[in-house]
């Protein structure tokens, strides 16, 4: 498992204290399937662990899906408990954007901003998997596996504690429950 992450944030405006942050996420990583006692491999346990995959959405990831709900790649599954209750893969690629513009002191000490942001990203395969037909990763396809979140926020810096209210919308979605949304730009916005 090999992970990559870079991050930026340049102040603006420097008499508004308003800034831009970004940041880029890159993971693979490859399972090796093991053998059976008589010698074969085992063409079932081809992929990584489930605690060691990737997995996107929530409050640190792609803000617009709940906790692994997103992925893998293009494929459209239901959430129901017994098919697909959580996406992940052996794949991830991230990337979010943010532009955080002051707005005043909260109490006359605390500093609060509100933020415009996007998030944009997937989790994939590196195989084929037969349960998630369009989840392997494949470069023809990038553009319409990727996932578009958008969305603001407030936050109020404590100094000791950073407290974030945010709230985003799927700007597009490759991987919906409904087949008749995927890829639709803000469908049923």
């Amino acid at each position: 498992k090999l992970d990559a992450e870079f991050s930026q944030t340049r102040k603006l405006w420097a008499r508004r204290r308003s800034a831009f942050a970004w940041r880029f996420f890159g993971g693979i990583g490859y399972g090796l399937p093991f053998s059976n006692k008589d010698g074969t491999l085992d063409s079932t346990n081809v992929y990584m662990p489930f605690f060691r995959q990737y997995y996107a959405g929530g409050p640190s990831s792609m803000r617009a899906w709940s906790l692994r709900k997103l992925g893998p790649g293009s494929s459209v599954k239901s959430f129901g408990r017994t098919i697909a209750p959580d996406r992940f893969g052996d794949m991830r690629l991230e990337l979010n954007a943010e532009l955080r513009i002051y707005l005043t002191k909260f109490l006359d000490t605390y500093p609060m901003e509100t933020a415009l942001f996007t998030d944009i990203g997937n989790v994939w395969f590196l195989r084929k998997n037969k349960d998630f037909p369009n989840g392997e990763f494949n470069f023809g396809r990038l553009g319409k596996d990727l996932a578009v979140g958008v969305g603001t926020g407030l936050r109020i810096d404590f100094g000791f504690l950073l407290t974030r209210f945010d709230f985003s919308w799927k700007a597009k979605d490759p991987s919906p429950s409904d087949p008749a949304a995927q890829n639709k730009w803000f469908y049923h916005w």
